[in-house]
């Protein structure tokens, strides 16, 4: 029996193991026969050799989240900041010995073999799965079970040394996940694995001459393998079976929805707080009312703004006759809170280093202790204290499309956009663009719903807005900009509350660092909108940009009411009643997000209103749609198979050393997805639709749109040679891993594929959510036909965007009209035989 007297503290081994170093060469290994010959999982606290995702490394915890020691890069950062890890990255358990037999691998879905690989929700007996020391059993309900299956992979140059675990459906939020390996796993040469020496000492008896912090460990170990004998064997005392676990440790997921839907309906999650706490129901009202009065709260509501009809440019003016008629664009301001940080000065990059703060003054008024303090001294948001605390007020462009009032669209049947003005409003669009694009891109799209007497508000994510390499830099860049019909400037416009663009004029250079935008002579790789948004420097930055995305839509969705009101140029009514949401490629991301956060938010209040007698009232408008155009799901595994960001992506992390088809590689992307999960679509879109696990959904009309390629552009009559590729930018599916892609989104939103005709959206078949594949066009052909320099576009891609944009406009128009699918253009049909058939 190995006797171990090393002191070395748990936290400062799973720093070590975080940062991909194996063995801390400073401490020499001195336990007795610690050599094991046959092939093992990679399992030795005390030499910090562990699997990346266990509850081990929140030990140390205070206020929920991870403490891995200080933080000395990336990883180590974003790791500090987690409440629980992902519920969808796959994750890998190191082997030493011989190469592992994929042929020997067997999950219990697999049916046709005895299980070796197990993942299994535990029910635990309080709120806080978390601690490793919580009372909890395998959860026997059949629909908590998880989808998932487990590969063999060959990193850090070895032959299939690692095993992975593939998640093929979101697992459970804030959920204690076990996982276990046995000897039924063989290696190359049949043998079956056995345990690490390390392992095997701290599953043997208690062993008092164990430092304080591996006893712990043992006494884990023990309560794992209890659990995986009463999985195998239905009794935990089974030693056979307990005997045959090679492997054990557990996991904690993350809950990715808590933090926006709690900001986006404070009250709700305030008086739930309170009542669970023990605060009368009553009293848990009137605080959280009160708090609301005294402006604590992050309520979404109607911001300050202004929209000046001098803003206005018609589509003709604005896109130099390429569009006519339609109605203008308008360009005005919205003062935003600020939950991130702003720089302080032109030359203040610091800014990039911050993300969200728990708001401490709120949490003073909530009792003691709250929010707690983590032990490096700062107060993080996680889903047991969702509140941030505002930094300031930004007063960002806010873009409104507007319809020609005398326009007839034969679709009226002779009525008028007046008449729809007059009657009901104008329907709504809330657009949302792409990275490294900005709110201008809608251009072409809102001047299709124009003429359809539709209206569209946008706003640029954070960290973008129009570029000193924008073509509408001179119009519409809001600090550089001219109106071309009055000359006047926004700061003539709005001389007392003119907006900047929210990229803060900081860019990306050519070595990744931030450095000023160049307005005088813009470069087009480098000058444009953006290139900050992911920050590979500082992920829980990046995870922020999209929680701040999502909190802007909430309050501009909050402001349509007031934007309605200023009847901007006397032409500017909007139909509340009527609001859907299109957003494309990273757009259609945060769009999905916001669409299931703004619909939970309100239905929260509805249930605090239900549960207690509340009146609260949600100034949110509820959403009638969503479509999504080249939006994806699982974000770093979409920028990770991106044939367009992957080589950035790999460029940035290699001058760090971190390359693909290393340990350390995959540590970061499993990290990584674990800091955005609250900002990821993937943990949102099945209560958006209606799921089994949440028992109930915020069902809304869905169209997803998809670039497949493979079009035949040859023999159909576009006489093009080359046969269209794929979506470049955000890949339909990712290999290895499922649940990214925009195909495993369209899955995730309960989408139904359909080929070329007209659907009724109210109709049970094929039902309200669609998924079209194209089979030409672009990433982003919805908005653009993609001209050359001479202005000159293929003919597929013209008549992508032609077919795109019909969707688009009839799916706003539905349930009044149905949605059209390959009628394009102008119902000639053409586009028909480029609508990928459904498979059979």
């Amino acid at each position: 029996m190995g006797n171990y007297k090393k002191v070395l503290p748990l936290a400062v081994a799973m720093a070590l193991a975080a940062c991909g170093g194996g063995s801390d060469s400073s401490v020499p290994d001195q336990s007795i026969g610690s050599t094991r010959v046959g092939t093992h999982p990679v399992f030795n606290p005390a030499a910090s050799q562990l699997p990346l995702n266990t509850d081990l490394v929140f030990a140390g915890s205070t206020d929920g989240t991870a403490d891995v020691g200080v933080a000395t890069n990336p990883v180590t950062a974003a790791l500090n900041k987690l409440d629980g890890f992902s519920t969808s990255a796959y994750f890998d358990i190191a082997f030493e010995g011989d190469a592992i037999d994929p042929a020997s691998v067997c999950v219990p879905s697999d049916g046709s073999c005895t299980p070796n690989v197990y993942l299994v929700p535990l029910a635990t007996s309080d709120d806080d799965a978390l601690p490793i020391t919580a009372n909890f059993a395998p959860d026997s309900d059949a629909s908590h079970q998880p989808a998932y299956s487990a590969s063999v992979e060959s990193l850090d140059g070895g032959t299939n040394n690692v095993l992975r675990v593939i998640p093929e459906q979101p697992l459970l939020a804030k959920t204690k996940y076990l996982v276990f390996i046995t000897n039924g796993l063989r290696d190359e040469q049949g043998d079956p694995m056995e345990a690490s020496y390390q392992y095997d000492l701290l599953g043997g008896p208690d062993d008092s001459s164990l430092i304080d912090s591996l006893q712990s460990v043992q006494k884990a170990v023990h309560g794992w393998e209890a659990l995986a004998a009463a999985v195998m064997k239905g009794n935990p005392a089974d030693q056979a079976a307990k005997d045959s676990v090679v492997i054990s440790y557990t996991f904690t997921t993350t809950d990715p929805v808590a933090p926006l839907v709690a900001m986006g309906a404070p009250r709700a999650a305030v008086v739930k707080a309170q009542v669970d706490a023990g605060v009368p129901p009553a009293n848990a009202v009137t605080n959280a009312g009160n708090l609301e009065m005294g402006g604590l709260l992050s309520t979404p509501k109607a911001r300050d703004l202004g929209v000046s009809a001098m803003s206005g440019v018609d589509f003709g003016t604005l896109t130099q006759g390429q569009l006519s008629g339609g109605g203008k664009l308008y360009t005005g301001y919205i003062k935003l809170p600020y939950y991130l940080s702003a720089p302080a000065a032109a030359s203040d990059y610091s800014f990039l280093q911050k993300s969200w703060n728990a708001d401490q003054v709120l949490g003073s008024q909530l009792g003691a202790g709250v929010p707690p303090q983590d032990v490096d001294g700062s107060y993080n948001v996680t889903y047991r204290y969702p509140f941030a605390a505002k930094t300031g007020i930004e007063d960002v462009p806010l873009q409104v499309t507007l319809p020609d009032a005398t326009q007839t669209p034969s679709e009226l049947g002779g009525a008028s956009c007046a008449n729809v003005r007059d009657n009901t409003g104008y329907p709504v669009v809330i657009y949302v663009h792409g990275i490294t694009s900005d709110r201008t891109s809608v251009i072409a799209l809102a001047h299709s719903l124009a003429t359809k007497c539709v209206a569209t508000v946008a706003i640029d994510l954070p960290m973008h807005g129009v570029p000193a390499n924008s073509d509408f830099v001179n119009v519409l860049n809001v600090e550089h900009g001219v109106n071309p019909v009055n000359g006047k400037s926004y700061s003539e416009i709005y001389p007392d509350n003119a907006p900047h663009e929210r990229h803060f004029e900081i860019v990306q250079d050519a070595a990744g660092n931030p450095a000023p935008m160049n307005f005088a002579n813009p470069s087009d790789d480098f000058d444009g909108s953006g290139s900050w948004f992911i920050n590979l420097a500082n992920l829980p930055n990046t995870r922020d940009n999209l929680r701040e995305s999502v909190m802007d839509l909430m309050n501009l969705n909050a402001s349509l009411g007031a934007i309605s009101d200023l009847n901007i140029d006397g032409n500017g009514t909007l139909d509340l009643d009527n609001v859907k949401v299109i957003g494309v490629s990273l757009g259609g991301i945060v769009g999905t997000v916001f669409a299931s956060a703004n619909q939970q938010a309100i239905a929260s209040l509805q249930q605090i209103n239900s549960a207690t007698g509340a009146s609260f009232v949600s100034n949110l408008n509820p959403l009638k749609g969503l479509l999504v155009s080249s939006g994806g799901s699982q974000v770093t595994q979409i920028l990770n198979n991106s044939p367009t960001f992957a080589p950035r992506i790999q460029a940035g992390l290699a001058v760090s050393g971190v390359k693909p088809h290393t340990s350390d590689y995959e540590k970061f992307l499993y990290v990584a997805q674990s800091t955005v999960a609250s900002g990821d679509p993937l943990n949102f879109a099945q209560t958006l639709v209606g799921d089994t696990l949440s028992g109930a959904g915020l069902g809304m009309p869905v169209l997803v749109q998809q670039i497949v390629g493979g079009g035949d552009t040859d023999t159909s009559g576009l006489g093009e040679s080359d046969t269209p590729l794929p979506d470049q930018v955000v890949p339909p599916v990712a290999e290895g891993a499922p649940l990214a892609g925009v195909t495993a989104l369209a899955k995730l939103l309960d989408t139904t594929q359909v080929g070329a005709g007209g659907y009724d959206l109210t109709a049970s078949d094929p039902g309200p959510r669609l998924l079209v594949n194209l089979k030409i066009g672009q990433h982003a052909s919805l908005l653009t036909t993609y001209p050359d320099e001479e202005g000159d576009s293929k003919a597929s891609d013209k008549l992508a965007t032609a077919e795109l944009q019909t969707e688009a406009v009839t799916f706003v128009l539905s349930p009044a009209s149905s949605l059209a699918v390959g009628s394009a253009p102008g119902g000639s049909n053409t586009a028909a035989s480029f609508i990928q058939v459904p498979a059979p």
